[in-house]
């Protein structure tokens, strides 16, 4: 399923576009072997399932659930012992892959963009990413490379 960016096209007084209403909700994405991550029907958010990934750092690994909707910053399976800024290992719960780097994020953890793809046929340059640093927020959407949302710190949900 390829993501849509829709934007209204009325524009204000100052020349730019009105923020639209629209929401990007992943329905799929997959790890670097083609596994399906969007699974967990049993954890839902907004009556979508949610992103499952295996979280590794140190003593703790463990699935995490992540909303499948982009901004919302809801997460379900972290451990309370993580402290914001801890960098961790993303992995498919499937196959314990680690999921690639796609880019450093702009957060001061030194974290790194991870990313999932939206298309079984990973190298066409739909993607997510989403930062490996326990509580920063930055992610992404690309379609071929070109950013169709971003996330960025001072963005609300």
């Amino acid at each position: 399923m390829k993501p849509v960016a829709l934007r209204s096209q009325d524009e204000n007084r100052l020349g730019r576009e009105e923020p639209s209403d629209v929401m990007i909700i992943l329905t799929q994405a997959f790890c670097p072997n083609g596994h399906n991550v969007v699974r967990r029907d049993d954890v839902l958010f907004e009556g979508h399932p949610g992103i499952c990934l295996v979280v590794r750092h140190q003593e703790f690994s463990g699935d995490v659930v992540l909303s499948p909707i982009h901004g919302d910053h809801t997460r379900v399976g972290a451990p309370q012992t993580l402290v914001e800024g801890t960098k961790f290992k993303l992995c498919c719960p499937e196959c314990g892959v680690e999921l690639p780097t796609i880019a450093p994020c702009r957060c001061h953890a030194g974290g790194e963009l991870k990313g999932l793809y939206l298309d079984k046929n990973k190298p066409n340059g739909q993607t997510v990413a989403i930062c490996d640093v326990y509580g920063c927020h930055n992610s992404k959407v690309l379609d071929s490379l070109d950013v169709l949302s971003e996330l960025l710190p001072g963005d609300e949900a």
